[in-house]
């Protein structure tokens, strides 16, 4: 082969599309970021005068802030051409999406964070339903299997197993699940307009609009934000906002070459990295319930995803 010739094949390698292996990276990328999230969170919502509304203003007020500097740099263009309808599709699926961290700080509140990473451990399965209803995935056996799994999974783990005293679920664990069903539809719901309109402007925009919402919702509370915060509280607020941020778009970027579902699925390794930081970081106790749970919930997530990624295969056939 001459040199030409090498150059060439070597110029027509590195023109070949990156298949599956960028929107894995950015998924396990998701998964790094929401498992130190949530510990982040907790720690904030117990040792500093931050509240929960406070600590979803400031995360998505700081998350904005950071995308709409990169936006600002790389997709000007994007933001200049959207138009009022566009808009409105973005600022509903920004309150739908982003707006659900308030939610999920409430919840976190008066919750554990192992409750809440079993709880959220459910979005595969419950993007998959949803997914299902709007004709995006096809219902199999194993991926009904796999939600029966899951969600006997989670109970068992929340309610530390079925006794007759009744044990359920609590108002924050409630409120995670709640915040868990908004991430579901969004992540249906959002891939279209994604596309068309660029991961950049359009998670800018989202965040943007859900800004303004928060803050005038904080102004009508007439609560002065607080003051004279350590500087370990201000370092975590950063990196929960700029990583809040860094999910969305990374998650954006997967749902760019990957189903629903599939995205969906890939969190099941979330509830194991976040229950151990839990442990180490903040004490948590793990139970044998929680264990048994948790492992029920992986494996439920596992047969949704096996089941995305036949459909996929058998449709490209």
């Amino acid at each position: 082969m001459t040199p030409a010739e090498s150059d060439r094949s070597l110029s027509m390698r590195g023109s070949r599309p990156p298949g599956q292996w960028v929107p894995t990276l950015c998924l396990l990328g998701v998964v790094m970021l929401l498992s130190s999230i949530t510990p982040a969170i907790k720690y904030t919502l117990q040792h500093s005068p931050v509240d929960f509304l406070e600590l979803a203003s400031f995360r998505i007020v700081i998350g904005f802030l950071f995308l709409a500097g990169i936006t600002a740099w790389v997709d000007l263009r994007g933001l200049r051409a959207l138009t009022g309808p566009h808009l409105l599709q973005l600022t509903l699926l920004g309150m739908l999406g982003v707006g659900a961290y308030p939610v999920a700080a409430w919840g976190l509140a008066h919750t554990s964070v192992t409750h809440f990473a079993v709880i959220y451990s459910l979005l595969p399965t419950f993007t998959a339903l949803i997914s299902i209803g709007c004709g995006k995935d096809q219902a199999t056996v194993r991926s009904l299997c796999g939600l029966l799994v899951s969600w006997s999974g989670c109970l068992l783990a929340v309610t530390g197993g079925l006794s007759l005293s009744g044990v359920g679920l609590g108002f924050g664990d409630a409120l995670v699940l709640l915040f868990t069903l908004m991430m579901s539809c969004y992540l249906v719901l959002s891939p279209n307009i994604v596309k068309r309109l660029g991961v950049w402007t359009s998670n800018t925009t989202m965040f943007g609009t859900t800004s303004l919402l928060i803050l005038a919702g904080e102004a009508t509370r007439g609560t002065a934000p607080p003051t004279n915060l350590p500087f370990g509280v201000i370092g975590l607020l950063m990196f929960i906002g700029t990583a809040t941020a860094g999910v969305f778009l990374l998650r954006s970027r997967a749902l760019q070459s990957l189903t629903p579902a599939m995205v969906g699925a890939y969190h099941n390794l979330i509830p194991i990295c976040t229950i151990g930081l839990a442990y180490l970081l903040l004490s948590e106790a793990i139970t044998i319930y929680t264990l048994l749970g948790a492992t029920a919930v992986v494996a439920g997530t596992e047969l949704v995803r096996r089941s995305a990624f036949l459909s996929v295969q058998t449709g490209r056939s």
